[in-house]
């Protein structure tokens, strides 16, 4: 149980991975197309730093992946597997939780 609190932390810390990873959740994008649909997830313009920098975190987390003939991203098998865990999570809170207040 410890490893799952050590990762549910480390995706606290980078504030883009969970928008990020949804985002690759329907398949590959390129850099530009996923700074943009992140921006527009999160409702404000992301910096191409804070993108790299995560991006970069996720690669070594072996999450996602960087394929450089088509240079794009993508999720990795284990990425993906996460990306439907945190659906199941959405579907538990939205079931669970009447309001925020809780």
């Amino acid at each position: 149980m410890e490893e799952v609190q050590e990762l549910l932390n480390l995706l606290a810390k980078r504030k883009l991975s969970v928008a990020i990873l949804t985002a690759l959740h329907d398949g590959p994008l390129r850099y530009t197309t996923l700074q943009h649909v992140v921006s527009r997830v999160k409702d404000e313009p992301v910096h191409s730093r804070t993108l790299t920098d995560t991006l970069n975190y996720l690669s070594a987390q072996q999450l996602v992946e960087h394929q450089y003939h088509g240079a794009d991203y993508r999720l990795t098998a284990g990425g993906q597997e996460l990306v439907d865990l945190l659906t199941e999570i959405r579907r538990w809170e939205r079931q669970h939780r009447v309001s925020g207040d809780q």
